[in-house]
């Protein structure tokens, strides 16, 4: 069984409570889509877990900005990755985390699989959207018949959102169906969400297994508000700790 997970964000108690359920599981392999850090108050110990634990990390748009100082966010976000720099930086010898982020890529091809943080466009920055109407959902399939060449499912991170789009329709997870099957030679965009700062109103840490052709959505609760104290301790933004709450 492999997980894949994005978005973690320097999230250790949604990291912790994700990586604890997936040891139950089974999970042999772990892939990350990218933003291991960014807006969290844990940036050195989620790194760490990155750095000892993942068999594949990506390069997402949040440790680009670590790494080369450009980025296009807000306030907040620029303010968040500037204090993780400060934080990562203290860091020496053959683990330091700076250099590490360095070596990532912005995508990997492994077998029928396609890592990336954005989309097949562009790996670290395109969003690939949940379809809102029915013009948008046939541009998903034309996307999926067209374009899906020498892989057939691509696992992208970045929008915070969990959905599967397949060439039949766009399926959203939910508690009452979370495990959906994707056999083989079938086109899928698989959106796994985020671990550390879901977008969807559902505040619960949320990731991705697939064993064999079956894929499924997890969806964990952790104490966010042990994380939330510890964003305001370290004088990031109170709103970076109230999103937590509210799944937004």
């Amino acid at each position: 069984m492999i997980a894949i997970v994005s978005d973690l964000h320097s999230n250790l108690e949604a990291v912790e409570a994700v990586m604890d359920h997936c040891l139950k599981l089974g999970v042999k392999e772990f892939l990350c889509l990218g933003d291991v850090i960014g807006y969290g108050p844990d940036p050195l110990a989620v790194t760490r877990i990155a750095q000892k634990t993942f068999n594949v990390s990506l390069m997402g748009n949040h440790e680009e900005a670590l790494v080369t100082g450009k980025h296009r966010f807000n306030p907040l976000a620029a303010r968040a990755i500037d204090w993780t720099r400060s934080v990562l930086a203290g860091t020496t010898g053959p683990d330091a985390a700076i250099p590490w982020f360095k070596e990532r890529t912005p995508f990997v091809l492994k077998g029928n699989l396609l890592l990336v943080h954005g989309s097949i466009y562009d790996p670290v920055h395109d969003y690939v959207d949940e379809p809102e109407n029915p013009v948008e959902a046939q541009q998903m399939i034309e996307t999926l018949s067209r374009d899906f060449s020498g892989f057939d499912i691509c696992f992208a991170g970045h929008n915070h959102t969990p959905f599967l789009a397949t060439t039949l329709g766009i399926m959203v997870p939910h508690d009452g169906h979370r495990t959906f099957r994707v056999p083989k030679g079938h086109k899928a965009y698989v959106c796994v969400g985020s671990v550390g700062q879901p977008r969807d109103r559902d505040n619960r840490a949320s990731f991705a297994t697939l064993d064999g052709d079956h894929l499924t959505f997890h969806r964990l609760k952790y104490d966010f508000q042990r994380t939330q104290d510890k964003i305001i301790s370290a004088g990031l933004s109170r709103f970076l700790a109230e999103r937590l709450e509210q799944g937004m």
